[in-house]
C-alpha cells in the first residue's frame, strides 16, 4: 500500500492502521530480543531499519500521537530499545528514522507507572553529568543516566531526531520521581543558562533550536505548580532571544520564533488559570503586544502560530479584555486602508500582516470567541480580506493567502454562530456590504461573495475554499439563502476545480438562479478577477462567460452590460494592455451572442429567459463601429512596442472587428443603412493587425477579412486585396514570416473574390510560398492560408488552379528541411496533412492526376518515424475512408505505436495496392522499422516478421519476391538519400540476422544487385553510422552462397579503410563470416599502411 498518497486525507488509514502497526511493532520487538545474529553484509537494510522507515513514514502522514498510541508501553522493552540504540551509536549503524523512532518509543515508555530506579539497569562507566557536563543530581538510575546524554546530543540534530529527543528530556523530566531528585530543575536551569552564554560563534542553530524546543515542550506539558517560579525565568529567556543582539541568529529562524510564540502562548496560559494572587499583567499586555506584530512575520508558519496563540490567550481573557483584544485586531486591519465610497484601496496595506490578522479573527471565530456585538467590524473585515488582491513590482498577484484564511473565517462563522445571530446583524453596519442590496441578509450577502470567489478567483485552492465555506453557510443556515440548496448543487467542489469551467459554466448556471447572482457576478468579472486576471486565457474564459451572461437577458440589460464595458474601457491608460485585452473581447462576445439571437438560423437554440433581439436592436449595437473612431483608436504603437504587449491588443481588435462585422452582414439593407460602417473604420486597425505573426491574432485574422469583404464593394475589395497581394511580392523572401497576417487575409478574401486572374494570382501567391524558398514558418502559414481557398475552388472547379495546389501539397508532404532545431519539415508534414485532409473533405482533389501520388505521400507519412505526423496521417486517411481500420475509435484505442496498427497497415502492402502506394509503404515502414522510438522500432518490426513469414517465397501472387523487389526499388531510388538509406540498412541487416531474407536463396532474386547497392551506398562515404550498417549488412549477406565470396573480398578490403573504427569493426565481421583466428592477432586501429601485408595475407586465407 502507498502511504504518501494519504497526506491529504490522512484519516483514511485509519482503519488499516490496526492491521498494520502492530504487527510491524511486534516484529521489530522480536529482532530486538533476539540473543544471537548473523553478521550483516555491508550496505544491507536490517529489520530495525525498515520497520522504522514505514513508522516514520506514517507518522508523517498520520501523525505521531496516533502513532505511539499502538507502540508497547511494556516497561520490559525499555532496556532492550534502550541497549540497541546504544550499540547503533556506538557502530554508526542507525539511520536517522530508526533514531526517530526509538526516541518517540523511548518517550512513550516514560509512562511507566512505577520509579525507574525500580528498573535493574547498570550504571554506565560515565555519569550522565560527566558525558553532558551538566551540572545533574547524583543519585540518577542507570536508565536515566543513560537516557540523558542520547537526548542531549540529539538535541543537536538539524532532523526530526531533535524534536524526538526533546520530547523525550520532556517527559523524563516530568515524571515525579524525577522532580524528586531534582532533574527537572537541574535541566531548566541548564536551559535557561545556556541562552545566557551563547554566541553565534559559540553554538549553531541547531542546539539553540533544540534547548528551546525542550522549553517550548516543557512549558506545554507541565503545569504551573510543577515549573514554579520558573515560568517567569523561562518567559524572561524567551524575551532574552527576541530582544538581545547577540541572539539575533536564532531569532532570524522562523521555527525558533515560532517556538518563542508557542512558549510565550502556554506561558501566558499557565497565569490566567492559575488561582494564585501573582501579578501577570504586564506579562500579558506584553505577550499580546508581541503577538500583534508577529502576525506580520514574514514567515507562514510564524503568522499561523501567532495567529492560533492570539485566540488562545483571547479565549481566556475575561470578555472586556477579550473584546479589545478582537477590537485591537480590527484596529489593525483598518489600519491603511483607503475607502471611496463603498469601493476600498488596499494597496497601501501590508499583505503578510493581513494573513495574520484576518487568521486571527478566523481563529477566534472558530472558538467563538467575538461576542455578537462586534460581528458587523469582523464581517467587514472577511468581506474585504475574500477580494484582497495586490500586485507585485513585476505584476504577480499577491494576496491569496489572505483570501484562504478569510474562507475559513467565514467557514468557522458559519459554523460557530446561530441563524437568528447573523439575521440579526444590520448590512447597513457593514461597510464592504454596501455594493449589495441593503434589504439582503447577512448570510444571502455572504453567499453571493463566496459565489464570486467560488467561480472568478485565479487560485484553485480559494474557489475550492470559498466552494466549501458556502456549503457549510447554507447548511448551517437553511431557508436564508435564496435557491440555496440549487446553488450548492452547483458550486461544488469539483465542479470549481478547474477555472475556465468555474467561471464560464458554473458561474452561468448559478446566474440563472436569480438576479441577485447574476448581478455580482457580471461586477466581478468586470473586476480584476475577471477582464483584470493576469493570464489571457482566463480573460478570454471572462469574456465568454459575460456573453452567455448576456443571453438570458433583455435587450435593454444588454444595452447596459455594453455602455458598462464601454465606460470601463474609457477609463483605461494605453499601458493597461491586459485590462483592455479582457474588456475588447468582452464587447466582442456581447456581440457575437447578440448575433446569435437574432440570426433566423438560431431560432431553435433554446434561450428560454429571453425574447430573441430585433433587427433595430441589432443596430443599435453594431453601432459600437463608432469605438473605432474613439476609445478604440489606438496609436500604431499599440500594435507594434514590444513593451505593450501588442499581440494581444491586435487579437483583441481582430476579434472585435470579425464580430461586429459578421453582426453588420445580417441586417437587412433597410436596417443596416443607420449602421456607422467605413471602409477606413474598419480597415485601418485590420492592416495594424495584419502586421503580428503570433498564432492568437493569425487565428483571428480569417474571420475578420472574411466578413469584412462581405461589406466592401467589389471595387474596395479589389483594392485591398491587390494591396495585400503587392505587399508579399514586394516582401523579402527571407523574411517572409514577418508577413503572415497577410498571407493568412489573402487566402481568406479568396471565396469573395469574383475575377478568376485575381483567384489564379492568389493562389500562385501561396502554392510559391509552399516551397523551400521562404522559411519553414512561412510554408507553414501559407497552408494554413490555402485551407480557407479549397471550398470556393472545389466549387470554381478549375482544374489548372487546382493542379497547382496538388503540386503545393506534394512538395510540402515530402519537406524533410532539417536545420540546428531538428526535423523543422516536420511542422510543413503536419500542415500538410491537414490542408490534404480539407481538400479530400471539399473533393478538390477528385480526378486530378496528382491525387495517387498524394495518397502515396500521406500513406508514406502515416508510417513514418515522428509520431505526431503518423498520427496525423491515420486521421486524414481514416477521415476519407482510406484508413487501416474500419472506424476512426478503433484507431484512437488502438494507438498509432501498436503491434496491432503496424500488423493492419503492413496488410496494404500486396498486388491490390497501386505501385506508388507500395513503394511508399516501404518507404515509411521502414522510417519507423529502422530508426524510430524503441517501442515503435519493436512493434513494426514484429509486424513485419509475421508478415512476411505468412508469405509464399516466390509465386505469381503476392510473395517474399515482390517485397525485396520492392525494397530494392526504394534503395535504388534513394540511394544518394541518406534519410531513407540509413532506416534501410538498418531493416535490412535486421532481416537478414532474422533469416527472413535468406528465404529468397535458390529463387529468382537478383543477390548481386544486391550486394552492388550495398556497395553503392557507402562508396566514399564519411557517415560513420552508414558505415556500419553497411558491415552489419554484409555480415548478413556473407550467408548467401551466391554473393559469399564477393561479400568476403569486400570485407577484406575494408580491413584497409580509412577510419581505424571501420578497420576495427569489419575485422570483427569478417572473423563472424570466417572464424579466421588470425584476424584476433592484430591491432587493427594501426595505420593502414602498417596493416596493408597482414590484410593482404587474410584476404588470401578468407576468399
Amino acid at each position: 500500500m502507498k502511504i504518501e498518497p494519504f497526506q491529504e486525507e490522512p484519516q483514511l488509514l485509519d482503519t488499516h492502521l490496526k492491521y498494520v502497526v502492530p504487527q510491524l511493532v511486534d516484529a521489530y520487538l522480536e529482532y530486538l530480543l533476539q540473543s544471537s545474529r548473523k553478521p550483516l553484509k555491508p550496505k544491507t537494510t536490517t529489520l530495525t531499519q525498515a520497520v522504522s522507515r514505514v513508522l516514520y513514514t506514517l507518522c508523517k502522514v498520520r501523525g505521531q500521537k496516533v502513532i505511539i498510541g499502538f507502540l508497547s508501553n511494556e516497561p520490559r522493552y525499555l532496556e532492550p530499545i534502550l541497549d540497541h540504540f546504544e550499540k547503533g551509536l556506538g557502530d554508526d549503524s542507525l539511520v536517522w528514522e530508526e533514531k526517530f523512532v526509538a526516541l518517540l518509543w523511548l518517550s512513550h515508555l516514560m509512562l511507566a507507572p512505577f520509579d525507574l530506579a525500580s528498573i535493574s539497569s547498570l550504571q554506565p562507566a560515565e555519569t550522565a553529568h560527566q558525558r553532558t557536563g551538566i551540572s545533574l543530581p547524583n543519585d540518577l538510575p542507570g536508565v536515566v543516566n543513560r537516557i540523558i546524554p542520547i537526548c542531549i546530543d540529539h538535541l543537536k540534530c538539524a532532523t526530526r531526531e531533535r524534536d524526538a529527543a526533546a520530547g523525550l528530556l520532556v517527559r523524563l523530566s516530568l515524571r515525579p520521581d524525577m522532580r524528586k531528585v531534582g532533574l527537572l530543575e537541574s535541566l531548566v536551569k541548564w536551559a535557561l543558562s545556556f541562552f545566557s552564554n551563547t554566541t553565534e560563534s559559540v553554538s549553531d542553530i541547531h542546539i539553540c533550536l533544540g534547548v528551546l524546543t525542550f522549553l517550548s515542550g516543557l512549558v506545554a506539558s507541565a503545569n504551573k505548580d510543577e515549573l514554579g517560579a520558573f515560568l517567569r525565568d523561562i518567559y524572561k529567556a524567551c524575551d532574552f532571544i527576541i530582544n538581545q543582539g547577540n541572539l539575533e541568529f536564532v531569532k532570524s529562524s522562523a521555527v525558533a520564533r515560532k517556538l518563542v510564540i508557542k512558549t510565550f502562548r502556554n506561558i501566558v496560559v499557565h497565569y490566567l488559570q492559575s488561582d494564585s494572587p501573582e501579578d501577570s499583567s504586564a506579562l500579558l499586555e506584553d505577550v499580546i503586544d508581541f503577538l500583534l506584530q508577529t502576525v506580520g512575520d514574514g514567515d507562514s508558519p510564524v503568522r499561523y502560530a501567532a495567529s492560533k496563540a492570539l485566540s488562545v490567550v483571547t479565549m481566556k481573557l475575561e470578555p472586556e479584555l477579550g473584546a479589545e483584544v478582537i477590537e485591537a485586531i480590527l484596529g489593525c486591519l483598518n489600519e491603511d486602508v483607503l475607502w471611496e465610497g463603498s469601493a476600498r484601496n488596499l494597496s497601501a496595506v501590508n499583505p503578510l500582516r493581513w494573513h495574520g490578522l484576518t487568521l486571527a479573527l478566523s481563529q477566534l471565530l472558530y472558538r467563538r470567541a467575538p461576542s455578537t456585538d462586534q460581528l458587523p467590524d469582523i464581517l467587514n473585515a472577511l468581506l474585504l480580506a475574500l477580494t484582497f488582491e495586490q500586485r507585485s513590482a513585476t505584476g504577480g498577484s499577491i494576496g491569496t493567502n489572505v483570501r484562504d484564511a478569510a474562507c475559513f473565517g467565514i467557514w468557522a462563522l458559519s459554523r460557530r454562530y446561530t441563524t437568528e445571530e447573523l439575521l440579526l446583524v444590520s448590512t447597513t453596519s457593514i461597510r464592504a456590504a454596501g455594493g449589495h442590496d441593503q434589504a439582503l441578509s447577512i448570510p444571502q450577502i455572504l453567499a453571493i461573495e463566496l459565489l464570486v470567489a467560488a467561480c472568478l478567483d485565479p487560485a484553485g485552492n480559494i474557489r475550492r475554499g470559498s466552494s466549501a465555506a458556502l456549503q457549510e453557510l447554507i447548511g448551517r443556515h437553511p431557508n436564508t439563502v435564496l435557491e440555496g440548496i440549487p446553488l450548492v448543487q452547483i458550486v461544488d467542489f469539483h465542479a470549481v476545480g478547474l477555472r475556465d469551467r468555474a467561471i464560464s459554466q458554473v458561474g452561468f448556471k448559478a446566474a440563472q438562479l436569480g438576479q441577485i447572482y447574476w448581478d455580482s457576478l457580471f461586477a466581478g468579472l468586470l473586476g480584476w478577477r475577471g477582464v483584470g486576471s493576469l493570464d489571457a486565457p482566463s480573460r478570454a474564459s471572462t469574456s465568454n462567460a459575460i456573453g452567455r451572461l448576456s443571453s438570458i437577458q433583455p435587450f435593454s440589460t444588454v444595452k447596459a452590460m455594453i455602455e458598462r464595458v464601454r465606460s470601463q474601457l474609457c477609463k483605461l491608460h494605453i499601458r493597461d494592455v491586459e485590462e483592455r485585452h479582457g474588456l475588447i473581447l468582452s464587447l466582442a462576445s456581447l456581440v457575437t451572442e447578440s448575433g446569435r439571437r437574432y440570426a433566423p438560423e438560431n431560432s431553435t437554440q433554446s434561450i428560454d429567459q429571453s425574447t430573441p433581439l430585433q433587427g433595430q436592436e441589432i443596430a443599435e449595437i453594431a453601432g459600437l463601429w463608432s469605438l473605432l473612431d474613439g476609445q478604440l483608436d489606438l496609436p500604431e504603437r499599440a500594435f507594434t512596442s514590444p513593451a505593450l504587449r501588442p499581440e494581444l491588443t491586435a487579437f483583441a481588435v481582430c476579434t472585435f472587428i470579425a464580430a461586429l462585422a459578421g453582426l453588420t452582414n445580417s441586417l437587412s439593407d433597410n436596417v443596416s443603412s443607420s449602421v456607422p460602417f467605413t471602409k477606413a473604420l474598419a480597415l485601418a486597425p485590420l492592416r495594424l493587425c495584419l502586421g503580428r505573426t503570433e498564432d492568437s491574432v493569425l487565428r483571428a485574422v480569417p474571420s475578420a477579412v472574411a466578413n469584412i469583404s462581405l461589406l466592401l464593394d467589389p471595387n474596395d475589395r479589389k483594392e485591398e486585396a491587390y494591396s495585400w497581394l503587392d505587399h508579399l511580392n514586394s516582401a523579402n523572401v527571407r523574411t517572409a514570416a514577418r508577413d503572415s497576417g497577410y498571407a493568412i487575409a489573402v487566402g481568406a478574401i479568396y471565396p469573395s473574390a469574383s475575377d478568376d486572374a485575381d483567384r489564379a494570382r492568389i493562389i500562385e501567391l501561396l502554392t510559391s510560398r509552399c516551397t523551400k524558398k521562404v522559411g519553414i514558418e512561412a510554408r507553414v502559414v501559407a497552408l494554413q492560408s490555402l485551407q480557407f481557398v479549397f471550398e470556393a475552388a472545389a466549387v470554381t472547379a478549375d482544374s489548372s488552379l487546382n493542379s497547382k495546389i496538388s503540386v503545393a501539397l506534394i512538395t510540402a508532404l515530402n519537406d524533410y528541411t532539417i536545420n540546428e532545431r531538428g526535423d523543422v519539415g516536420s511542422l510543413v508534414r503536419l500542415e500538410a496533412l491537414n490542408a490534404v485532409d480539407s481538400a479530400w473533405k471539399y473533393g478538390l482533389l477528385t480526378g486530378l492526376e496528382q491525387e495517387q501520388q498524394i495518397i502515396a505521400d500521406v500513406t508514406r507519412l502515416s508510417l513514418e518515424k515522428l509520431d505526431k505526423v503518423r498520427l496525423r496521417a491515420a486521421s486524414c486517411l481514416q477521415h476519407n475512408g482510406r484508413g487501416y481500420f474500419d472506424t476512426e475509435a478503433e484507431l484512437i484505442a488502438s494507438g498509432i505505436s501498436s503491434h496491432e496498427y503496424f500488423t493492419r497497415a503492413i496488410k496494404y502492402f500486396d498486388f491490390g495496392t497501386t505501385q506508388s502506394t507500395n513503394l511508399a509503404i516501404v518507404e515509411g515502414y521502414i522510417s519507423s522499422a529502422g530508426m524510430g522510438s524503441e517501442s515503435v522500432v519493436q512493434a513494426s518490426r514484429l509486424a513485419l516478421v509475421e508478415r512476411l513469414e505468412v508469405l509464399p517465397t516466390e509465386s505469381e501472387s503476392f510473395s517474399l519476391l515482390h517485397v525485396a523487389n520492392a525494397i530494392l526499388d526504394v534503395f535504388k531510388a534513394q540511394l544518394a538519400n541518406d534519410r531513407i538509406i540509413l532506416p534501410l540498412l538498418e531493416v535490412l541487416a535486421f532481416l537478414l540476422d532474422a533469416q527472413v531474407l535468406q528465404r529468397l536463396v535458390g529463387s529468382n532474386f537478383k543477390w548481386r544487385n544486391f550486394l552492388s547497392l550495398v556497395q553503392k551506398a557507402h562508396f566514399k562515404s564519411n557517415n560513420m553510422q552508414k558505415l556500419y550498417l553497411a558491415l552489419d549488412v554484409y555480415r548478413g549477406l556473407a550467408n548467401v552462397p551466391a554473393i559469399r565470396q564477393d561479400v568476403r573480398t569486400k570485407l577484406a578490403s575494408m580491413l584497409l579503410h580509412p577510419f581505424p573504427k571501420i578497420r576495427v569493426a569489419a575485422a570483427e565481421t569478417l572473423f563472424v563470416v570466417s572464424a579466421n583466428g588470425d584476424l584476433k592477432g592484430h591491432d587493427w586501429s594501426q595505420p593502414s599502411k602498417n596493416l596493408k601485408s597482414v590484410a593482404d595475407g587474410i584476404k588470401a586465407q578468407v576468399v
